[in-house]
């Protein structure tokens, strides 16, 4: 996480010199990151940066183990505050904040509300445009059906977009939608299952398309003329 810090810092440092142009950070878990070392493995931050506008600098903060107590303690709301007012920051929470066992990134979902809210305050104090997702569903099957293993953590998540009348692009909903209308074996096609319990789902090169155009879809579909502002004309 520490290398995050370290190039959020760099590039701050870089667009300061020039003029700082608006921001968009993408701060999200495993199925969002960027991959450089792996054939299969490929987060949905990496294709949707083709639809952000070439005016908009694009930092994708995504990483294996991202949470908003992971947000919290490395340091990132003083980093944010950096940012050009008018920026953008993009905040995809729940699926490593529900794992109890994982104490460094576990928040309870009453945790959960406090933690996104102080980010809000700081952000809107800063002039810096919140927009919140919710996690992506995941491929999880029982008798043929699929299970939600997400609990209590998206609805949390759509509550506070409401309660600060922020955009939210429910991925969970879309994604669980998508995940419906196929079986476990045809989800296999999009999604890594993990080797073990604690570890996050991935996605294949297909799956990550297909959320990055679920993500701009969202965002062209959506009321918040501001958020559209992003993508290409």
């Amino acid at each position: 996480m520490k290398k995050i810090i370290l190039l959020v810092i760099s590039i701050i440092a870089c667009v300061t010199i020039n003029a700082k142009p608006k921001t968009l950070w993408l701060v999200s878990d495993a199925a969002a990151a960027n991959y450089t070392d792996s054939a299969l493995c490929v987060g949905w931050g990496m294709p949707f940066q083709q639809h952000i506008h070439p005016r908009i600098s694009f930092i994708n903060l995504s990483e294996e183990g991202m949470s908003a107590k992971v947000f919290e303690a490395t340091g990132l709301i003083e980093q944010m505050k950096k940012l050009r007012r008018g920026s953008y920051v993009f905040l995809q929470f729940g699926t490593n904040d529900l794992k109890e066992k994982k104490r460094k990134t576990y928040s309870s979902p009453d945790a959960l509300s406090r933690r996104i809210s102080k980010i809000i305050a700081t952000a809107h104090q800063h002039r810096i445009n919140i927009i919140l997702l919710t996690p992506l569903a995941q491929p999880y099957y029982k008798e043929g059906k699929l299970i939600d293993r997400l609990g209590s953590y998206p609805d949390e998540i759509r509550h506070i977009a409401i309660y600060f009348h922020l955009p939210l692009l429910d991925l969970e909903q879309l994604t669980s939608e998508w995940l419906s209308r196929m079986t476990e074996e045809e989800a296999a096609k999009y999604y890594i299952t993990p080797q073990l319990p604690q570890e996050e789902y991935k996605l294949t090169a297909e799956g990550a398309e297909i959320v990055a155009q679920m993500a701009n879809d969202a965002i062209k579909n959506g009321k918040s003329k501001k958020l559209k502002k992003v993508l290409h004309k």
